[in-house]
């Protein structure tokens, strides 16, 4: 739940550029869901223009505090309708950090009442992407906000926060930690009525407290019954109670029935929008005693389109239905799905597996007209070009053209967020704030979307000589890069550029890593592809941040053509 918290990490990150470089720079670079993408309800809408929530967070923030200048999954359901059995079928492929073994396990559980197949992830007892005989099921993160971060004041006994302007004691929790071959350490923790304190704030910043609904001791429900539905009706019931983690769920069953659903409990703000820390002791800060109804959230079954999809995008059209949050990730690969579902009626299992493992990149049709047209001024120039010109556009482990576009895209990336926040930039750019526990946030896979943004209105003050001389540095860039560190161009294919590495617990330091990683292996896709190889922007050649780690097809009603397989 820590992990898959939608913001809580982008919260920091806001406020970091917040206190390092001023409110202007947040602003011009605060990447909001690219409105031209599709959202996952009603299927093939796309998304609209959201409220300004960042910049009213902004001014609550900044009126209060003041300020000094200087975080994936894919599953669709179709119906048969576009199906060449008539018999609906159901995909899932969850994104989580490539490792070894993997995190999941398929598993058959049979009792005298029920029996369901699926895939288990370790630890859980639960199915989470799986069947039952007459329903299957999928699930995808949803990235709804339902967690928080406050500003908090503590009281001079150490032991209270302000509220309005008296100290309210605090409930502290004491903790032991026993340390081989050390003293244990002690850590006193503060509960505020907000959340745990769980740590200091930055420079001249008060502490920080975490609210979460998935931290509340409530009755859940939800994954723990999914294995016994029959129903569209069921499948929306059984979430009823509160949700731990936030899904995005699909469903298909044997009577033809198709569904998405959001499932999460999602808060109740009394002011603001959750998208940066706000002050704990401010009396009107803080949430409802209870979450958003289930029965607000959204919801879709058999859609007329014959298909729905989700993949950590937005989820419905911009003001419909309660307030979710703004850090879903782009909707490049909702995108690409809603086109390839729309295409055809004749769809098999087969046709759903080649889906799966497309690596078609949207982001460059967008661009390519605007990259082609740059007049180049050097030789690198011209050969980006020249390569780029020729590329049909998938980010493919024997494209040499996908490095220049991924390594030029990165420096795109770079540069617009050096030329407004020189100071956070690391942050801005998806560097995370616990290392080895969470190394990135959100803010790394939607800085491709903010730079087309940018760069359809060709947004001014950012780069002194403008947007196409800037663009034709980034190309250079790339191909200098590409022939330092890999000479011959033969070398420069993505595969090779990029590589992927299975790491073991054990294998994360020499000499263990030889016995116990997996691979190297040629990397492909990233993280506006259907096939998920998301790219670390401060590293882009470095090791995938997320990859399909689980690959589901049912064939609903003919359960034995079913396929699944582990990373």
């Amino acid at each position: 739940c820590f992990a898959l918290a939608a913001n809580w990490d982008v919260e920091l990150a806001r406020l970091h550029i917040l206190n390092e470089d001023g409110p202007v720079a947040l602003r011009a670079l605060d990447p909001a869901y690219p409105y031209w993408l599709n959202v996952s309800s009603p299927p093939g809408a796309v998304a609209g223009s959201a409220l300004d929530s960042v910049w009213k967070d902004i001014a609550v923030f900044t009126e209060i505090v003041g300020v000094g200048v200087g975080g994936g999954s894919n599953a669709w359901a179709i119906s048969g309708a576009r199906t060449e059995s008539g018999r609906p079928l159901l995909a899932n492929d969850p994104h989580l950090l490539p490792s070894v073994p993997t995190q999941w396990y398929l598993a058959r559980l049979s009792t005298p009442t029920w029996s369901a197949a699926g895939a288990t992830f370790a630890g859980i007892p639960a199915l989470v992407s799986g069947h039952n005989g007459h329903a299957a099921w999928g699930v995808t993160a949803a990235h709804v906000d339902n967690t928080d971060l406050f500003l908090e004041e503590i009281g001079p006994d150490q032991k209270s926060v302000r509220e309005g302007n008296d100290f309210v004691p605090c409930t502290v929790v004491r903790e032991v930690i026993e340390v081989r071959g050390q003293k244990p350490v002690v850590e006193d923790v503060l509960i505020t009525r907000r959340g745990p304190i769980v740590g200091p704030g930055f420079d001249h910043q008060p502490s920080v407290s975490l609210a979460g609904t998935w931290l509340l001791p409530r009755p859940n429900r939800g994954l723990f019954g999914i294995h016994k539905i029959q129903s569209p009706d069921e499948f929306r019931s059984v979430f009823d109670a509160h949700c731990v983690s936030a899904g995005g769920l699909v469903y298909a069953d044997k009577d033809g029935h198709i569904a998405w659903q959001i499932a999460a409990s999602v808060p109740r703000r009394k002011k603001g929008f959750g998208t940066l820390p706000l002050p704990g002791w401010d009396p009107e800060v803080g949430w409802h005693e209870d979450d958003v109804p289930q029965s607000e959230l959204p919801f879709c079954v058999d859609p007329k389109e014959g298909f729905v999809c989700t993949a950590n995008g937005q989820p419905e059209v911009h003001g419909n239905g309660p307030f979710l949050g703004v850090d879903f990730l782009d909707g490049f690969r909702v995108s690409a799905i809603t086109e390839s579902l729309a295409a055809r009626t004749d769809f098999t299992l087969d046709a759903c597996r080649e889906l799966q493992a497309d690596t078609r990149s949207l982001p460059w049709r967008q661009l390519r007209d605007e990259v082609l047209s740059l007049v180049p001024r050097t030789p690198e120039q011209k050969q980006a070009l020249i390569l780029l010109g020729a590329w049909d556009g998938r980010v493919a482990a024997d494209s040499v053209a996908a490095s220049v576009f991924e390594l030029f895209v990165a420096s795109m990336c770079r540069r617009i967020v050096v030329a407004k926040a020189p100071r956070s930039a690391r942050y801005a750019l998806g560097r995370g704030f616990f290392s080895r526990l969470m190394p990135h946030s959100m803010l790394m896979l939607r800085r491709l979307g903010h730079f087309m943004e940018l760069l359809r209105g060709e947004a001014p003050g950012f780069f002194r000589e403008g947007w196409p001389a800037e663009m034709g540095d980034a190309l250079h860039e790339a191909v200098e890069t590409l022939s330092d560190e890999h000479g011959n161009l033969v070398n420069w294919t993505w595969g090779r550029v990029r590589t992927l590495t299975l790491v073991h617990a054990l294998g994360e330091k020499r000499p263990l890593d030889a016995l116990f990683n997996l691979g190297p292996f040629p990397g492909c896709g990233d993280a506006t592809t259907i096939w998920q190889g998301a790219v670390d922007l401060n590293h882009p050649t470095g090791q995938p941040v997320a990859v399909p780690t689980l690959r589901t097809v049912i064939d609903v009603g003919d359960w034995d053509q079913s396929r699944f397989v582990l990373l």
